[in-house]
């Protein structure tokens, strides 16, 4: 259907009427004639999938705060640890980030954090005085690596993190691997892949050895201008216990309402797309979550929320702007009776 003004020599309130006139006779027309007939049934579209050429590292723009990432979790509830990885590097700015995280109930938060390394040439290494770091993915859209060697610091009090304060002295080394364990998911609205796994590998902290063999994860991989300090947002997956994996995300941009990103997949990777996400929370004085209510539609899902342990990061910006990063790996039990863990993430912006 083409509908096509009168040309104008200038804007007139005679020419806007025109236009409307015509426009209101072509639509009662298309209604007259039951036009809207002849269309197909409205249609969800299928989910997008990404390709394997996406795990390629990608070109970056000139553009100040085009990134590329790559992130990585695990929980092993059992053993009472979590963690997660993330690498980024920020092309126009020269430098990189790299964060490895672990936290449990009964154990310090032990954090990995350089924000100012150097931007290697090469995207799949990082090596400084305090970081061997090796990743790569080893089958595309299959497996995934991380070797990181590092040394780090210890926090009996998470929030420190938050409140840019140093901890103690440790050593860390993790040798896992994340293997595909459902279907790869590819946003519509931006350059971004989500991966439920399952992972496999050692994790070692000041000589204490944990193995993990399969255990819940997830992975993704992201590209493009990234300005972390001009919304805010929940992130969440999560792997329930009869198979089924949730991924939800709600973003919030002043002046615009909120929207939603992610899925539901069932334990043979039949994915439904998620239309919305909402979260009830709660935050302790230290900036820290205390509980939350997760809810996901299509599906009339609703999850309630236990933090088991903290892993958070603060993140500040090259012009001063700073903004919390709280993460959290958590217990899920969800109103339907099914159980999981997985990890929640916010970030909140302090101006």
């Amino acid at each position: 259907m083409a509908i096509v003004s009168s040309m104008l020599v200038e804007r007139t309130e005679r020419g806007d009427r025109l236009f409307m006139t015509m426009l209101q006779r072509h639509c009662d027309h298309v209604l007259d004639t039951d036009a809207l007939a002849t269309l197909p049934a409205a249609e969800r579209p299928e989910p997008l999938r990404p390709s394997d050429d996406d795990e390629l590292a990608h070109p970056p723009t000139d553009e100040p705060l085009w990134s590329e990432s790559w992130y990585a979790d695990f929980v092993d509830a059992p053993q009472g640890l979590g963690g997660w990885f993330r690498l980024g590097r920020i092309a126009d700015q020269h430098t990189a980030w790299v964060h490895a995280l672990l936290c449990g109930p009964d154990m310090p938060t032990v954090a990995v954090v350089d924000v100012d390394v150097p931007l290697p040439d090469d995207p799949w290494a990082v090596r400084t005085d305090a970081i061997e770091l090796g990743h790569a993915v080893t089958t595309p859209l299959q497996t995934y690596r991380v070797d990181l060697r590092a040394r780090g610091q210890a926090y009996a009090d998470a929030g420190a993190l938050l409140r840019g304060e140093p901890g103690d002295p440790v050593e860390v080394t993790m040798r896992l691997v994340w293997t595909t364990d459902g279907s790869p998911y590819r946003y519509r609205v931006t350059s971004r892949y989500e991966i439920p796994c399952t992972v496999s590998g050692t994790v070692t902290v000041d000589g204490t050895v944990h193995r993990f063999d399969s255990v819940p994860g997830q992975r993704d991989h992201s590209w493009g201008v990234r300005d972390w300090w001009s919304m805010d947002w929940m992130w969440s997956a999560v792997h329930l216990d009869d198979g089924t994996h949730l991924h939800g995300v709600r973003i919030q941009i002043p002046g615009a309402p909120a929207f939603s990103v992610g899925y539901v997949q069932d334990a043979h990777g039949l994915l439904t797309e998620l239309q919305t996400v909402s979260i009830r929370d709660s935050f302790g004085p230290n900036g820290l979550p205390l509980h939350a209510t997760l809810s996901l539609d299509p599906g009339e899902l609703t999850a309630d929320i236990e933090v088991r342990a903290h892993a958070p990061v603060r993140l500040a910006a090259v012009d001063g702007r700073v903004s919390q990063f709280p993460r959290a790996w958590v217990a899920v039990s969800t109103h339907d009776g099914r159980s999981g863990v997985g990890w929640l993430e916010w970030n909140r912006n302090q101006g």
